[in-house]
């Protein structure tokens, strides 16, 4: 999906420091990070601020943060808490959608009912679907971030 800085300030409650750049899909893995992807430093187990110079020089045009500055030149988007602003931008892209959306809960075979869904919403329609078993308060706003663009249905 693409949208600009100012969009995820918008969407975020964050304020904008830096140019206002284009962005092409969100990441909170600096390893698997793509260029043009934001980058989103998760703070759990580990501090994810420690990887915004990698991810910067990976190919992010801009990153959230809670205020920890970095060496990098790029754009940075000050939020109070990087989790709370991935599910608001998440919620953000979501509206963004005007078709369906499919969303897959439970205990037991989330993973292969949406795979099975995926192919068979797929033979009609432009589909995305989160890698792996992504279920959770990251790995969601990511999937929905990441999806093709504006006017498929989404699993």
């Amino acid at each position: 999906m693409r949208y600009t800085a100012s969009d995820v300030a918008l969407a975020t409650g964050g304020t904008l420091r830096g140019s206002d750049v284009a962005l092409d899909g969100v990441s909170y893995d600096s390893r698997s990070l793509r260029p043009g992807q934001l980058f989103v430093p998760i703070v759990a187990d580990r501090d994810g601020h420690e990887f915004v110079d990698a991810a910067v020089v990976a190919g992010a045009p801009a990153y959230l943060t809670t205020g920890r500055r970095t060496t990098g030149s790029a754009t940075a988007i000050e939020v109070a808490d990087t989790t709370v602003a991935l599910l608001a931008l998440g919620a953000w892209a979501r509206r963004r959608f005007p078709e369906r959306v499919i969303g897959i809960t439970g205990s037991v075979g989330k993973t292969s009912v949406k795979d099975l869904a995926r192919e068979v919403v797929g033979a009609r329609w432009r589909t995305a679907a989160s890698e792996k078993s992504l279920n959770n308060d990251w790995g969601l706003p990511a999937t929905i971030i990441n999806a093709p663009e504006i006017g498929r249905a989404h699993v």
